[in-house]
């Protein structure tokens, strides 16, 4: 039986001083983030560098569950790490740093001669990929936890809804451009992932200058034990004694296995023949457009309506984004024109709130001491997905993709079954205050 001591407390309104600063910051960061973000999406970009260099979905797979396993293993040693720190801000500044510092390294790479070896790049990729992934999964504790310090519950919505419809607009634009450049042939795979990585690389950098105007009171020392034993004791017992963070784990692990599906969208529009390079930056394009337009409208109702309601909403439509790939590039008259699979890029662009939803609802169920030790536990849960992509690409491999689509969609669908059961905590103010 656990000890009295570390029974976390049930959670309470937090009063969290809405600093404009922080506000604007932390928008800034989430700008720069999400622009750079767009040059490198799952879905596009890596899904076509993924099947130029290794086109078989087992081999997509693979690579899905190499970016699960740093991703999601990082948290379990970061996670003690930023509770750790009294400013939450210099932990995210140094696993960014990190995280920056090996995109750019495969970035270089790829414009290197070496690129046009494939075997080689392959494995260069593979490793970049890997270390990108593993320092992000420690980025998202860090961010989480200064995101619960620095924005009001009721406000962190908006922050992200902001951030969206400014990075969208720019982004729109700039993709365009970039199907232009590559369209004219100066840039031929792989120098087209090369181009738009050094953009992701270019504005991860002003992402992170901008966490340099926060400013965040210092946090109590924590007076956790440090280790591993205690650390996965403190997870467990985070969960055992919170009905809703333990029924959102549950959640992200449906959601986790979900987002693993997105590079086989892009191997699926290839296997049907219709996929072309520019077609795939149309593709990213409508992807950028409605994850805007979606940020926007849901980030604000959810901080008017709750966030449970709106990832209730959101899982749904993510349960039916691979059922859309089936009918979009399956079935006639939709497989006959590549104009038909943007709509499956439309609907994920759609439900991206989804994944900031779940993290500001956590930051609600959770109380403010224990956010970085609740993002880890739930992060660290999902490791539980790691053999997700390969199964599935598996699955693919062997009896198609319409039988991994089918699996994925169901898993979700349950997945927005458990949410029912979460409670909106939070206490609604009558008005909120605007900026």
């Amino acid at each position: 039986m656990s000890t009295p001591a570390l029974r976390p407390a049930p959670p309470t309104p937090e009063e969290i001083p809405c600093l404009p600063r922080n506000f604007w910051a932390w928008v800034a960061y989430q700008f720069f983030y999400r622009i750079g973000w767009q040059f490198k999406m799952e879905s596009t970009m890596m899904a076509g560098l993924i099947s130029y260099l290794a086109p078989a979905p087992t081999v997509m797979g693979l690579f899905a569950s190499l970016n699960k396993v740093g991703q999601n293993l990082a948290p379990l040693i970061a996670a003690p790490i930023v509770d750790r720190f009294r400013q939450k801000v210099m932990a995210v500044l140094l696993f960014w740093g990190l995280t920056v510092a090996s995109w750019a390294a495969l970035t270089i790479y790829l414009w290197s001669p070496a690129a046009g070896d494939r075997a080689q790049s392959l494995w260069v990729f593979g490793l970049c990929y890997s270390l990108f992934f593993t320092f992000l999964g420690a980025v998202s504790v860090a961010q989480g936890a200064l995101l619960g310090k620095i924005i009001p519950a009721e406000r962190r919505g908006q922050a992200m809804a902001v951030g969206m419809m400014l990075s969208g607009v720019i982004n729109v634009g700039a993709i365009l451009l970039l199907y232009r450049v590559i369209g004219k042939g100066h840039f031929p795979e792989p120098r087209n992932y090369a181009l738009a990585f050094t953009l992701t690389t270019l504005f991860f950098v002003l992402a992170g200058a901008s966490l340099l105007w926060v400013r965040e009171a210092p946090s109590p020392p924590a007076g956790r034990r440090t280790g591993l034993y205690s650390t996965l004791r403190a997870f467990v017992v985070l969960t055992r004694y919170n009905r809703n963070l333990a029924r959102l784990m549950v959640v992200n692990i449906a959601v986790s296995i979900s987002g693993s599906m997105l590079q086989f969208y892009t191997g699926y529009w290839r296997q049907s023949g219709t996929f072309s390079e520019g077609a795939l930056v149309l593709a990213t394009l409508f992807q950028v457009l409605w994850q805007s337009v979606s940020s926007s409208i849901f980030g604000r109702a959810a901080d008017r309506k709750g966030n449970r309601l709106i990832i209730c909403i959101l899982l749904w439509v993510e349960a039916m984004v691979p059922l859309a790939a089936l009918v979009l590039g399956g079935l006639e008259p939709f497989r006959g024109h590549w104009a038909w699979f943007t709509g499956v890029y439309a609907l994920v662009g759609f439900r991206f709130p989804l994944y900031q939803l779940l993290v500001n609802y956590l930051l609600e169920v959770v109380p403010q001491r224990d956010h970085a030790m609740a993002l880890g536990a739930v992060t660290t849960a999902q490791l539980t997905t790691v053999p997700a992509p390969l199964v599935l690409g598996a699955i693919a491999g062997i009896w198609g993709y319409a039988a991994a689509f089918l699996i994925a969609s169901g898993i979700v669908a349950y997945a927005a079954i458990i949410a029912l059961g979460m409670d909106e905590v939070r206490l609604r103010k009558s008005s909120a205050l605007e900026i």
